[in-house]
């Protein structure tokens, strides 16, 4: 099926972005005032549609012809995916902290820049907006369904435990070899993204780990301005 190139906010993307944001944002409102147990019906749904996405995602690497190491789910999006599935089986809060910082930061960014070629009918099209809005749905689900929310000593966790990852996520790309770019440590996204402007790898390091870190922050800062609002 002829499938033409991605237009980075062209029509087609702006329409799906709409879709998506207006989705992750009204079913939990829509459903905030439902029972606990509707809740956690809800909250494990989410995970068993994580789950199979993670599943489905890493058998499309093949179907697309990727580099087979796509298929190990080691993508910041993969990790919070996973991190705020296991959190609605658990209730651990750090794994809800990390699925909120990654995923809004993470997620969000790779919805306005995509590292796709083809836009929609492309079969890779769809799974990769589905798999990441459902990220978001599962953070904000639990921000206004649940009542979780981070606080600053998380974000400094949540600091250390992305800049640990990150080496071990470096290695894990030298040890899967040629083809293995994930966090893009090795390389800059295909796509066009704010890394564009950043220098050649692996100097491009040297810009986005403090942009990572400073969007971690930057994220945190609306509970910053709601709790002074609330204590004045």
């Amino acid at each position: 099926m002829h499938t033409d190139p991605f237009i980075l906010f062209g029509a087609q993307h702006i329409i799906t972005l709409i879709i998506a944001f207006t989705a992750f944002i009204f079913i939990p409102f829509a459903i905030k005032d439902k029972s606990d147990a509707f809740h956690h019906t809800a909250g494990i749904s989410i995970a068993v549609l994580v789950f199979v996405h993670e599943v489905t995602n890493a058998l499309n690497a093949f179907t697309f012809g990727l580099p087979w190491q796509e298929a190990v789910p080691l993508h910041l999006c993969d990790m919070s995916a996973i991190s705020i599935a296991l959190y609605f089986i658990y209730k651990i809060k750090i794994l809800f902290n990390c699925a909120f910082f990654w995923g809004i930061g993470g997620a969000t960014m790779a919805m306005l820049t995509p590292d796709i070629d083809y836009q929609f009918p492309h079969a890779e099209f769809v799974p990769f907006f589905y798999g990441h809005a459902l990220v978001l749905l599962g953070v904000f689900f639990a921000v206004i369904c649940l009542k979780e929310r981070p606080f600053f000593s998380d974000v400094n966790k949540v600091v250390v435990i992305s800049l640990v990852l990150a080496g071990v996520i470096y290695v894990a790309n030298i040890l899967l070899g040629e083809g293995a770019n994930f966090w893009y440590l090795m390389d800059k996204p295909a796509g066009d993204t704010i890394m564009n402007f950043f220098p050649e790898p692996p100097y491009h390091l040297l810009i986005t780990t403090p942009v990572a870190i400073s969007v971690f922050y930057l994220i945190y800062l609306p509970y910053v301005i709601s709790d002074a609002l609330k204590k004045s």
